[in-house]
This record gives C-alpha cells, structure tokens and sequence, in this order.
C-alpha cells in the first residue's frame, strides 16, 4: 500500500473511534445506552478497516496494471521508432559506378 494511502487509512480509522467516543459521551442519553452504543460503535470498526483496506489495494491494483499497460505500450512505440529510424542498407551494386552508370568489370592482371 502506497504511503498516502497508508497515512489516509489511519486518518480516517482514528477520526472514525474518536468521533463515535466524543458523540457517545456527549449524548444526552443514560450511562448504560452510552456503553452499548460505545461498544457497537468499536465493533463496526474492524470492519470499516477491512472495507477502507480492500478499496485501496483494489485502486492500488488498477494503477499497478494502468501503469504496467501504458509502460508495455510506450516500449512498443519506442521499439517501432528505433526500427524506422534505421537506414535501410543495400549493397552497393558491382556494376555501377557513383554516377549510376554501367562499368564493365576490371580484367584481371596476372603478374
């Protein structure tokens, strides 16, 4: 999981528990509803974790195969680039001199 990502989670997990103590403690309700409100409020959260931790390695995910399919497709280009900008090679023709003329083979010089 990405740092961010990491520091969000726990942001979010901690305003979550200290919101619920804070709105629990200061109802206007009896000591007894207070703690079983209080206590389904700390039961939700291991389950809210688990929901904010699968939203993020789903996003973590998505971005991991975006990044490895733009990453396939930018090699690909620049393969395709590479290949075009190689001068193509013909070999120089043996009976044509640099003005496109035809010259008769040189005769061999016995000594």
């Amino acid at each position: 999981m990405a740092r961010g990502t990491g520091a969000f989670v726990g942001g979010f997990l901690l305003g979550t528990a200290v919101g619920s103590v804070l709105g629990l403690l200061l109802a206007p309700l009896s000591g007894e509803e207070t703690r079983r409100r209080l206590k389904r409020s700390v039961a939700t959260i291991p389950g809210a974790a688990e929901e904010v931790a699968e939203d993020a390695q789903q996003r973590v995910d998505r971005l991991v195969q975006s990044a490895r399919s733009s990453l396939d497709e930018t090699i690909a280009r620049l393969n395709e680039a590479i290949e075009a900008s190689r001068p193509v090679q013909t070999p120089p023709s043996p009976t044509a001199d640099n003005s496109g003329q035809t010259v008769p083979p040189t005769p061999a010089v016995e000594p």
